[in-house]
């Protein structure tokens, strides 16, 4: 049916364009021009002959089953050879037969009516949502929105990259189905493979890479800079497969859009000039598909404040496209219980659970300073200007109601001390602003957090975290990231290879992979990048656990000297009575 659409002068040649792809078929037979008979018609003609010499270019469902043998005895050697393909085998055949008829049957209409509305309907209407659908349940996690953007990030590059094409290509009119169908085709289909793999890698990224993401956030990265490297790793691996086939195009084997036309009577140059433009703009329309899919899906993983959100993850729940005709997969999603949220989601690199507005137990905390109850200002025995004025209250571990209302002076080194797991490393985050509390009034210097953008608090408010793996790259790749930040542009920054002395390092450190420097030396070194953006209020988070005494007492010097007020969380009593003008106190609130 497909074929007999073709306006070919030549029905033998017609018969030859049978055995190639059907999508080139259509745009290259539409593309010929009628004329005269040529060698690359006789070879198409001796081509025809030698499958049965059907002059109506039809198959048999004779010729049909000698192919589909081919199939069945595939299948039937791998289940011999034990192989674990056998099934598949064969269902892939029966899912390929039933997809190709169908389509002939979907087509023939489409090209009789050949309107504007029908053809752009069963592109954008049928093979784009399709297309999106496919490539978004590919990922092992998904969250809301991400059918949507998979529609907007293909249908958008099909629009713009088919549109310049059909300005070199130039069909009348130009809504003529048998340009435009398989036109589309050949541009979703490439970039569907495309927007697979970076959907997937930037997912990957997103999810793995939480501890990095939250140092880059906490210098003041913004979420685009902070994810920029999954950006970057996720758009090559979706693009080097394009690239590699445009390195052996015309190579290996010849293209089958050009062996097409070869076989139609093309002459052979003018079949490489269509090829050329048709890969040429396959490539630049899995760019922009590949380029806004990572977009959208670094949007999709933070919040407005930019701060980095895995809550809304829930495990991938749909079926593939290849598993619409597949009843086991059918019956495996019936016996599967409700998509649930996955261990991402229950437990938030940044806890979101004070968002919920649910009442809590009864465990209520705060951060007093000694002597004195909480109350409104937490005014300390510091004397001097306030660098932090806080008053808060949130969640902690999803359970734990507690509230915090205090101040930090100028050049102040506040402790902060608690029974493990009560919230201390929460509440720096809170002040980072890295985590949301349910309520926050926090001023810098007398101004508001809500007049100051989320960049510009953080990287004056810095928070360091705990280390729990190694960071990926060295420590002078991250302080060269960070010095590239647009929220520390036109910001002074401090030598930090003169801090590492300072508290007993060689600046040669620097140059070393994070995975090769130990707990102490990775904590310093840390410290030292921290110290050397200057700014107003440094919160660290035990940062001396992992040394010994000497490189402590280097730390508190270095800590003392800083032109930083400092909030440090400690266990240590001996070293907040050594540090702190302050000492705040975490504890369980009496009933």
């Amino acid at each position: 049916a497909f074929l007999a659409q073709l306006p070919s002068p030549n029905a033998v040649a017609k018969n030859a364009f049978a055995h190639v792809p059907a999508c080139a078929n259509g745009l290259l037979a539409a593309m010929e021009s009628p004329v005269a008979a040529s060698p690359a018609a006789g070879v198409a003609e001796q081509l025809a002959d030698m499958v049965g010499g059907q002059a109506s270019g039809d198959m048999s469902w004779a010729h049909l089953s000698i192919a589909f043998a081919v199939i069945v005895a595939e299948s039937a050697c791998a289940q011999l050879l034990e192989l674990g393909l056998a099934d598949e085998l064969f269902i892939s055949g029966v899912r390929a037969f039933i997809q190709l008829t169908l389509l002939g049957f979907i087509l023939h209409p489409i090209f009789a009516a050949d309107h504007p509305c029908v053809v752009l309907g069963y592109i954008f209407g049928f093979m784009i949502l399709v297309s999106a659908y496919e490539a978004v349940a590919r990922p092992k996690v998904t969250y809301p929105g991400m059918f949507r953007d998979g529609v907007y990030s293909l249908g958008v590059s099909v629009l713009l990259m088919g549109s310049l094409l059909l300005t070199v290509v130039t069909p009348t009119p130009w809504y003529n189905a048998q340009y435009l169908i398989p036109l589309a085709g050949m541009l979703i289909n490439n970039s569907l493979s495309g927007v697979a793999l970076a959907l997937n890698q930037m997912i990957d990224y997103l999810t793995t890479n939480r501890e990095y993401l939250e140092v880059l956030l906490a210098f003041g990265a913004s979420p685009w800079e902070a994810a920029w490297p999954g950006f970057a790793k996720s758009a090559q691996a979706a693009l080097i497969p394009a690239i590699n086939g445009m390195n052996v195009l015309g190579l290996v084997s010849i293209p089958g859009m050009m062996t097409g036309q070869i076989l139609g009577g093309a002459s052979p140059l003018k079949a490489a000039k269509y090829q050329i433009v048709i890969t040429f703009f396959i490539s630049g329309c899995t760019f922009m598909a590949v380029a806004s899919t990572c977009a959208f899906t670094i949007r999709a993983f933070f919040d407005k404040r930019g701060r980095h959100d895995t809550s809304n993850l829930v495990k991938q729940s749909r079926l593939k496209v290849a598993q619409w005709v597949d009843p086991r997969a059918w019956k495996a999603t019936r016996r599967k219980p409700p998509s649930s949220p996955t261990s991402a989601a229950k437990e938030p690199l940044l806890g979101n659970a004070a968002e919920s507005g649910e009442s809590f137990g009864p465990r209520l905390c705060w951060v007093a300073a000694p002597g004195s109850a909480p109350g409104a200002g937490g005014a300390t025995p510091q004397q001097g200007s306030a660098v932090l004025d806080l008053d808060m209250e949130g969640v902690v571990g999803g359970s734990r109601a507690m509230t915090a209302a205090f101040r930090v002076h100028t050049q102040e080194v506040a402790c902060v001390m608690g029974p493990s797991g009560i919230g201390k490393s929460t509440l720096l985050k809170w002040i980072c602003d890295l985590v949301p509390a349910r309520r926050a009034t926090m001023r810098l210097r007398g101004q508001s957090s809500e007049t100051l953008s989320a960049q510009a608090w953080r990287r004056d408010v810095l928070y360091v975290h705990q280390s729990k793996a190694p960071l990926p790259g060295t420590p002078a790749e991250l302080l060269k990231t960070v010095r590239k930040l647009k929220a520390q542009r036109g910001h002074a920054m401090g030598d930090p290879e003169a801090i590492m002395r300072s508290v007993g390092l060689d600046g040669a450190l620097l140059e070393r992979p994070w995975g090769d420097l130990s707990g102490g030396e990775a904590q310093r070194t840390m410290l030292s990048i921290a110290l050397s953006t200057s700014p107003a209020c440094l919160l660290l988070d035990e940062p001396t656990s992992a040394l010994d005494d000497v490189s402590k007492g280097l730390v508190e010097q270095a800590l003392k000297a800083s032109s930083s007020s400092i909030m440090l969380v400690t266990h240590d009593e001996a070293q907040a009575a050594r540090l702190g003008a302050s000492v705040f106190r975490i504890a369980a609130a009496e009933h």
